[in-house]
């Protein structure tokens, strides 16, 4: 991976007009994705002219959506993608042999408003955020669009997590036909991950960890950059010490590896824990609940709430938070923003692997279902051990994961004002066609 150094000077720089790419609207910052966009967005705002181009399946946007974005944006188009095109366009990827994500985003509206925007004033640098927004970005990168004698547009492309791994795993634990369908997306991807049809002049993913896994299974790029994940600190702020015997769950309800992970630590450790503790309870919080998750608020130990404005009121409630992901790519929010709000964290592995904390000091990894269910009850019933893990969680959070501290290489990425060590990359040859760009 390649090392990166700003230059001293390099805050000194004249404003540059970036393009952000995103898959979806990076507001209300409600969830992993738009949290991560969201930040991103703000602290471009305040280092380059920005632009913003978004696509949306929601049926309307949360109230005050357009207004927060048009507060940082010099120019915002949201593409509206419905249901029933978006199923279409899928069935269609998957017989002509494309990636499904960058063929269901793929709008000629959208595209038209890029390139008028890029006509009238171009642009310096696109950030992509995600590879279901490749599309567009070859707007502006790719030389069948590049007028002659102009200068080539900086493309940073901010993966986050290697999705293509993600969907191999959930091939691996799928029935077909889905099987199918998820391992064939995990290849198509893996080709736009390593820059085999496009040019990138950095490649970001949120952690070391993310890093590694990019190498292994993708290849060894030469402008691979990690650019963590923060939290917002004074809004995630240390919560009073509660005493009362409960574990929370925070996360979006309908993503797969969120229900696969809840339900398996409510089946498989929950019970050995009310066997210690039979007053406890786990309290489940998070947006869109499915019916496997809802149902698991049957039992008497067990509250499901959806959809609740502020999660901060639930971490408060609870006197140890729990992660129990078995897929968990890149960093988890839910863990920086628990640890943010003083409470001890019990994660699995995987849900810890991008976090730069130390086991057993800033929060605590538990491996098999006995051994999760024993960390649990000695955070609940060991006030002083609990409170211990909670203040060096803060103190973490507050010396490494500020927001426009570990975003600020990414600033120096899309500038083109950084120092870096890397092997030469050859330039792609012009006469390589690119995958055909859905209309």
């Amino acid at each position: 991976m390649s090392t990166l150094r700003l230059h001293p000077g390099f805050h000194d720089a004249p404003a540059r007009r970036v393009l952000m790419l995103t898959h979806r609207v990076p507001y209300p910052p409600d969830r992993g994705d738009r949290i991560r966009s969201w930040n991103l967005l703000r602290q471009l705002a305040e280092n380059f002219e920005l632009s913003l181009a978004c696509t949306s399946d929601e049926t309307s946007l949360a109230p005050g959506s357009e207004q927060a974005l048009r507060r940082h944006v010099r120019q915002l188009a949201i593409q509206r993608i419905d249901p029933l095109t978006m199923r279409l366009r899928g069935a269609a990827a998957l017989a002509c042999g494309a990636a499904l994500t960058p063929t269901i985003l793929y709008r000629r509206e959208l595209a038209k408003t890029i390139r008028q925007w890029h006509t009238e004033q171009p642009f310096d640098a696109v950030l992509t955020f995600c590879t279901g927004m490749i599309g567009y970005a070859r707007l502006l990168t790719h030389f069948r669009y590049r007028k002659p004698g102009s200068k080539p547009v900086r493309h940073v492309l901010d993966l986050v997590d290697v999705d293509s791994v993600k969907w191999r795993r959930f091939a691996q634990s799928t029935r077909s036909p889905l099987r199918w369908v998820y391992a064939a997306e995990a290849r198509r991807l893996r080709h736009i991950e390593a820059g085999e049809h496009d040019w990138f002049d950095a490649v970001t993913v949120v952690s070391e960890a993310e890093a590694e896994t990019y190498r292994r299974h993708v290849g060894d790029h030469s402008r691979l950059y990690v650019v963590s994940n923060g939290v917002d600190g004074s809004y995630f702020f240390p919560l009073p010490e509660s005493s009362k015997p409960k574990v929370a769950f925070v996360g979006v309800l309908d993503y797969k590896p969120n229900i696969d992970g809840i339900c398996w630590f409510t089946n498989e450790v929950w019970p050995l824990v009310l066997e210690q503790i039979p007053g406890a309870q786990l309290l489940i919080v998070g947006k869109r609940p499915t019916a496997a998750v809802r149902d698991l608020g049957l039992r008497v130990s067990v509250k499901v709430y959806p959809d609740v404005p502020d999660v901060r009121k639930y971490l408060a409630k609870a006197a140890a938070v729990i992660a129990p992901l078995q897929i968990a790519p890149g960093i988890q929010n839910k863990v920086l923003e628990a640890m943010a709000s003083r409470r001890a964290v019990i994660a699995t592995p995987g849900s810890a692997a991008g976090i730069n904390a130390t086991p057993g000091e800033h929060l605590l990894i538990a491996e098999g279902p006995r051994h999760y269910a024993g960390l649990v009850c000695r955070a609940l019933n060991d006030v002083s051990f609990r409170q211990r893990i909670a203040k060096a969680a803060r103190q973490l959070i507050e010396r490494r994961y500020a927001w426009d501290r570990v975003l600020e290489p990414m600033i120096g990425l899309l500038a083109g004002r950084v120092e870096v060590q890397a092997r030469p990359l050859s330039p792609i040859d012009d006469q390589i066609t690119p995958p055909a760009i859905a209309a």
